[in-house]
């Protein structure tokens, strides 16, 4: 029976790592980016500051994911008498996954991406625009992970 509660804080452990090394990943791809430009030209600070921050919101989600998983199976708030079989604590373990894993690749292609952005940006200030939206199409698949964790926590019985 405490096996069920142990799976419940792995899945939740292991969503917000992989949120969190996507993001860390990304984000430093895009900061060796950023600095080689800030370096030339140090006006443009606030824009690749902005570009390397794209990727940090897959280590949200994570934290998120994992706050949910907490939360749905009734760890957080609970008494000591709270009793999870093995079998849900798997279902709770794998519903983190799809966010998990998911912050994880998205974060570090994020980065990739973000990173040309900041070359483009750095030869044309007026690409800024296009370098976002560029970064930003990555992140969808995020939020898709997201969706599917969150669909299979609400179905968790």
């Amino acid at each position: 029976m405490e096996i069920g509660i142990a799976l419940v804080f792995i899945g939740a452990a292991i969503t917000a790592v992989l949120g969190f090394a996507g993001s860390a990943i990304g984000m430093g791809y895009a900061g060796q980016a950023a600095s080689g430009v800030v370096g030339e030209k140090p006006s443009l600070f606030g824009k690749m500051l902005l570009m390397q921050a794209l990727p940090g919101s897959q280590g949200i989600y994570g934290l998120v994911g994992a706050f949910l998983i907490l939360s749905f199976s009734g760890v957080l708030g609970s008494d000591a008498s709270l009793v999870i079989d093995t079998a849900t604590g798997m279902k709770y373990l794998f519903a983190g996954l799809p966010i998990g894993i998911s912050g994880l690749i998205s974060g570090i292609y994020q980065g990739i991406v973000a990173a040309s952005g900041i070359s483009l940006i750095a030869k044309d200030e007026s690409n800024m625009g296009r370098a976002i939206v560029l970064a930003v199409m990555v992140e969808t698949w995020a939020i898709f992970g997201v969706l599917i964790s969150f669909i299979l926590l609400i179905s968790i019985v």
